[in-house]
């Protein structure tokens, strides 16, 4: 089976509700309990779990007992369907196209999960993106897979997309119309806040109801974009507050629909000058990081998996043949599933390759 074949099919089979979804009545309820609920003006499991117990049975009117049978119902709406240990080994992970990176992290990024690419600018972060994007395409194109790409950085070009995901279809031997397959692709632009703001509320309801897609990958690049630009100093709070909501999202649609969801974030000064003076965000690299990644650790905590990708130093032979690729490294900074690594890439035409030797 190709990458996320087994988990969307179930899904689409037996769709778990998503935590915002409205409460439809369960069977399991009294009539006085839903009544109750109506009234009440709680219209989504999720604003329900997060009230206490207290705070329902004065906004519902309930006796304990049935309160609690209220928030059994709203958590059973919420509750993924349970999943053998052999389902969960089909779910195959989705290949990067580079094989030593793919093979460190147990053959490549893994559904249900979220990646975090974290880099300066122009050091080849969308880039990145673009080549698993064509992976996505072609490793899944006999079951239709799709992508989805949030492009806020107007760095998205269908052009390269193409160039790259020909070189895989002629890699990997599979025979299908480059063209074609980018019809699979949903681009959704937007260079401001309020405009990525829209793009993400109309993802669910993309996933929700376009069947033609088979998606399997959901690109975000960058998160850090709309937000650095849209938020001052003194609101740094709200911009982390909509930032947890935006990460509650990711993950609910990579565990609900067995996605990968890959993201790019910016980097910056030790100094956080340029973002509020933030003093607590992580550290992602070494040599040339006196550089933080954006968004602080509350963003971090979200990820699943950072991997930061940075210039490298070459070798004085290298860097004097002026035919020489660029360098860069790629470092497995974060990953609960496997230890810390880097990886030599140069960035030539054919896209970011393992660097030889």
């Amino acid at each position: 089976a190709g990458p996320f074949s087994h988990r969307h099919s179930r899904m689409i089979a037996v769709r778990p509700a998503a935590p915002d979804n409205v409460l439809h009545g369960p069977k399991q309820l009294s009539q006085e309990a839903l009544l109750a609920v109506q009234r009440s003006g709680i219209t989504s499991a999720r604003r329900l779990l997060c009230m206490s117990e207290l705070e329902l049975v004065e906004a519902l009117d309930l006796y304990v007992s049935d309160v609690r049978a209220v928030v059994a119902a709203a958590a059973a709406v919420c509750a993924p369907p349970p999943s053998t240990a052999q389902q969960l080994m089909r779910e195959a992970p989705l290949p990067t196209g580079l094989a030593a990176l793919d093979g460190h992290l147990g053959g490549g990024l893994r559904p249900g999960s979220v990646t975090e690419i974290v880099g300066a600018s122009a050091v080849g972060k969308t880039e990145l993106c673009l080549a698993v994007a064509a992976e996505a395409l072609v490793t899944g194109h006999a079951r239709g897979a799709g992508v989805v790409y949030v492009d806020t950085e107007c760095g998205f070009k269908a052009t390269r997309l193409l160039q790259l995901v020909g070189r895989s279809l002629q890699r990997r031997g599979v025979q299908a119309d480059p063209h074609e397959l980018l019809y699979r692709v949903t681009v959704l632009a937007a260079d401001e806040w309020e405009g990525y703001e829209q793009c993400l509320s109309r993802i669910r309801a993309l996933f929700q109801d376009d069947t033609r897609l088979a998606t399997g990958l959901l690109v975000v690049d960058s998160i850090a974009a709309p937000a650095r630009a849209h938020f001052e100093r003194a609101r740094l709070s709200e911009r982390q507050r909509l930032l947890s909501s935006h990460a509650a999202l990711f993950k609910s649609l990579a565990e609900e629909e067995g996605l990968v969801v890959l993201v790019t974030n910016q980097v910056q000064g030790s100094s956080g000058s340029d973002d509020g003076g933030l003093r607590e965000l992580s550290r992602v690299g070494e040599p040339e990081d006196e550089m933080s990644a954006c968004l602080g650790t509350s963003w971090a905590h979200c990820v699943n998996v950072r991997l930061v990708l940075h210039s490298a130093e070459q070798p004085p032979a290298a860097v004097a043949a002026t035919l020489a690729p660029p360098r860069r490294q790629l470092r497995v900074a974060k990953a609960n599933f496997c230890s810390a690594a880097s990886f030599d890439l140069d960035a030539t035409l054919e896209g970011l390759v393992q660097a030889a030797g």
